[in-house]
């Protein structure tokens, strides 16, 4: 059973959520809620819940604010932004506070069960019909990662589905070099998976 917990100053909303789970058919539960980020946080020091569903725009602390809490806090919880925002900037700003999926808060209970499994397996999640926000990164304040010319070769080729030991076999390089190349990028995109990496840089236009 995989519990997860709702943020929303909706209690309508937390009791449709609740609603559709309720059968536990799906091998989901909603093991607890909150109408705001101040009730939120010490609920989720308790909480069992491995999935938050979370508002972005709630009074005083909002959704994009209080989801780097979660992750900074409850590293291993996974963050689902559900919202009726369509304002660009504001889902730009909570994908890059590292919330793990983005869906609006009318899609359906498919597409909400397949992003919850998603998210759990390590990966982020942008749900049908959010509007396109990542051209933002081309604001002068949001800098591009800067990659050496053996780190885009290194991360050229795994973005192709090579591994780590073919990559050196192709550029004529050692494991260790390459070992060497990944942390770095790991460290420059901020993340601690190749395929999260990897879906970063085409993002940015690193790769294709």
């Amino acid at each position: 059973m995989i519990n997860i917990f709702i943020i929303d100053d909706h209690p309508v909303f937390i009791d449709g959520i609740k609603s559709i789970f309720y059968s536990g058919d799906d091998k989901i539960k909603v093991s607890g809620s909150a109408n705001s980020a101040k009730e939120a946080f010490p609920k989720l020091k308790r909480s069992r819940a491995r999935v938050v569903l979370l508002d972005l725009i709630m009074p005083e602390i909002s959704g994009i604010e209080f989801s780097l809490v979660i992750k900074n806090n409850f590293p291993k919880k996974k963050v689902i932004a559900l919202t009726g925002e369509l304002d660009p900037t504001t889902l730009y700003n909570a994908w890059m506070n590292k919330v793990d999926a983005i869906l609006m808060k009318y899609c359906g209970k498919d597409e909400l069960v397949d992003a919850i499994h998603s998210v759990l397996s390590g990966n982020r999640v942008i749900g049908n019909n959010v509007p396109e926000f990542y051209n933002q990164i081309r604001n002068e304040n949001i800098t591009t990662p800067r990659l050496t010319k053996s780190e885009q070769q290194v991360l050229n080729l795994l973005s192709l589905g090579h591994t780590r030991e073919k990559v050196s076999i192709i550029l004529g390089s050692t494991p260790n070099a390459i070992n060497f190349h990944c942390k770095n990028l790991f460290r420059k995109f901020e993340k601690n998976k190749l395929i999260s990496v990897i879906e970063e840089a085409k993002k940015f236009g690193l790769i294709n």
